[in-house]
């Protein structure tokens, strides 16, 4: 009796059985694991950023693991803040200063609601505000010279501060758990 194996039949039904079958099942479950903490992330917001916006809690994204051919069957997604929202939350992850010109703030500094303002349900001024604001007689004034200048307007004898710019904005610590979500330059 004579036995014959022929190995390189074995070989290549063995890698088209990997490609066609495991392959695919295993990029589905990378994704799933990749979604599920994508979710994760956006449902954790809340516990650290006051009333995430849904600008800033869409804004965990993912690149979704494709299947890979070759020796190195190599197969990963990435679980990510999206460009737009990181550089916004860029000081809540890495704490630091944020100041006149940067991502979000005026030539002149951050923009921060008055005393007097009227908040949207995040906590913000809502989107357009400070136009309608001055549509509406309010105007743009500087308390002191080395000062950026203050929305106020009159409003029954009574003067509202309804924004201010500030030179900055200091965040000492970060409020975020993780350092790994923005892209290193």
């Amino acid at each position: 009796m004579k036995i014959e194996f022929d190995v390189s039949g074995f070989e290549q039904g063995a890698d088209a059985f990997v490609e066609q079958a495991i392959g695919p099942a295993i990029v589905e479950a990378v994704n799933a694991a990749a979604e599920r903490g994508r979710l994760a992330v956006a449902a954790a917001m809340p516990a650290y950023l006051d009333r995430p916006t849904p600008f800033t809690q869409f804004g965990v994204g993912m690149f979704a693991a494709v299947s890979v051919v070759g020796p190195e069957r190599e197969t990963s997604a990435l679980v990510r803040i999206k460009p737009d929202q990181a550089r916004y939350l860029q000081y809540q992850i890495d704490g630091g200063t944020r100041g006149p010109g940067d991502y979000a703030t005026t030539a002149q500094g951050p923009l921060v609601p008055g005393v007097d303002a009227e908040l949207d349900a995040y906590g913000n001024l809502p989107r357009d505000y400070v136009d309608e604001q001055l549509a509406d007689g309010a105007a743009w004034v500087n308390f002191r010279p080395d000062q950026p200048p203050v929305l106020v307007k009159q409003e029954g004898g009574r003067l509202l501060v309804l924004a201010v710019i500030v030179h900055e904005l200091h965040y000492d610590r970060p409020r975020l758990p993780s350092t790994t979500w923005l892209p290193r330059p």
